[in-house]
């Protein structure tokens, strides 16, 4: 196998610099994890254009009459920050999507947690502070209005990079699983969200080093709802069975990380002796039940079995995920 090159940042050839990091998205990435660490990356090259632009913020206000610390507090900004921010966040989480690294998880909630606060104090503007924010730019406006219009940009743009920072801290990321039965009942087109079935498994699969998709998504996953469980999936997962991908990545999940499900099938069913001893086998390996309601069923029927209100679910995975705080949001 050739020797990876170190390929960025991609330097110009007369700087007498090479380039420090090896960076390949297709290469280096799963496919579940690379539109959200693409995603990062073109936050990481917002923040970088925006402490450029504040720079030239900083020049119009030291034109307009302001102090020259500014100025040279935004080239500080600009020089150290660039390279900080990407070394100290993006690059953990370019390595833990790589790796399944939780250590380099833990950097990056850490150091994207703290890149979060400095965004907001840069929106913000504290005047001496070397940004373009907001107080320093509206109190400008009295003094010289054409310097406070260009100060406006790059304080837009620090507003735009905290909410995006926000956004993707708080942001949780959903991946459908599907039997094939299951899609008589909806439309694939319709799911707005990464959607694999049994044929993907086998398509990214070719040789002995490709990607093995179930294994892939149980590393990614920090929670995993299986809603509804039908009595058919509830048996094979009690057996120990993984005649497909759902079941494959139930059966290779870290029991570690929770697993809720939400059994769901005809009340006749739901009352055979094997359920229960089927649901108290799940609850044994530690996975979490959802318990199904009294209702009238599809079949007509009235009686247990029809699968927990949607509330009900939403509201069960948003306790179980505040109990494992410390998990990225996924």
């Amino acid at each position: 196998m050739a020797e990876k090159v170190n390929n960025f940042p991609p330097l110009p050839k007369f700087i007498p610099l090479k380039p420090c990091f090896y960076q390949d998205f297709e290469a280096d990435i799963p496919p579940q994890h690379l539109s959200m660490t693409k995603r990062l990356y073109y936050l990481w090259m917002l923040n970088s254009i925006t402490l450029a632009v504040n720079l030239v913020g900083c020049l119009a206000w030291l034109i307009g009459g302001g102090g020259a610390t500014n100025f040279g507090l935004a080239f500080l900004w600009l020089i150290l920050f660039t390279p900080c921010s990407y070394v100290c966040w993006f690059r953990p989480i370019y390595k833990a999507f790589k790796t399944d690294s939780s250590f380099s998880f833990m950097a990056f909630f850490f150091t994207f947690t703290a890149q979060l606060v400095i965004s907001i104090i840069q929106a913000v503007g504290i005047p001496g502070w070397g940004v373009c924010g907001w107080i320093a730019t509206i109190s400008y406006f009295g003094t010289n209005i054409g310097s406070a219009v260009v100060m406006l940009i790059p304080t837009i743009m620090f507003t735009v990079v905290a909410v995006f920072s926000f956004i993707a801290l708080s942001m949780l990321e959903v991946t459908v699983v599907t039997t094939e039965r299951a899609k008589h009942f909806y439309n694939p087109q319709d799911i707005p969200v990464t959607l694999y079935s049994d044929s993907d498994e086998w398509e990214m699969w070719k040789h002995r080093s490709d990607p093995v998709l179930h294994i892939d998504l149980r590393r990614w996953a920090d929670l995993m709802l299986v809603a509804p469980l039908d009595a058919n999936t509830l048996g094979k997962v009690a057996s120990g069975i993984c005649d497909n991908l759902l079941t494959c990545v139930i059966r290779a999940w870290d029991r570690s990380k929770p697993l809720l499900f939400c059994p769901a099938m005809n009340t006749v069913m739901w009352e055979h002796p094997l359920t229960a001893q089927q649901v108290d086998q799940l609850k044994a390996f530690g996975y979490v039940e959802i318990p199904c309601v009294d209702k009238k069923l599809v079949c007509g029927d009235q009686g247990l079995g029809a699968m927990a209100e949607v509330e009900t679910i939403v509201d069960k995975v948003k306790e179980v995920l505040s109990q494992h705080s410390g998990v990225q949001q996924s």
